[in-house]
């Protein structure tokens, strides 16, 4: 998550399991106090994957998957049909428009891990602050 989209962890936003838990069972959709806080960290991610409630006959509709290319930090788009392949197959599905690499999973979390390790080796401080440690 860090890597992806680490704006909710620097703004302190956690994901309390009892808190959704009881939403589900109170059947309330939405948690309007989560959402302004999601709202107001400026994601341009939107706050529900879905406009209606799917236990309610709402449909679920996701959308295609946005990311930045972890070559060359391109903004990529991947189709869902094929993102879902990206992570199910073993051949590289999935390509940057911009630089042209193709991948899947196990390439880019290992890109991921490389570029975790030299950004370790080279700050020297590692991933937590001195407090969490």
């Amino acid at each position: 998550m860090n890597r992806r989209i680490s704006a909710p962890w620097e703004n302190g936003i956690s994901f309390p399991l009892q808190r959704l838990y009881t939403l589900i069972v109170n059947k309330i959709w939405s948690d309007a106090e989560s959402e302004a806080v999601w709202k107001g960290a400026g994601n341009s991610i939107p706050y529900q994957l879905w406009q209606s409630d799917p236990s309610d006959g709402g449909v679920l509709q996701l959308e295609d998957i946005r990311m930045s290319c972890a070559w060359c930090n391109a903004p990529v788009e991947i189709p869902l049909e094929d993102f879902w392949k990206t992570h199910t197959l073993k051949e590289p599905v999935s390509r940057c428009p911009s630089c042209g690499v193709h991948f899947n999973a196990d390439l880019l979390s290992a890109r991921y891990l490389r570029q975790d390790l030299l950004d370790f080796i080279k700050t020297q401080s590692g991933w937590l602050s001195p407090e969490d440690a």
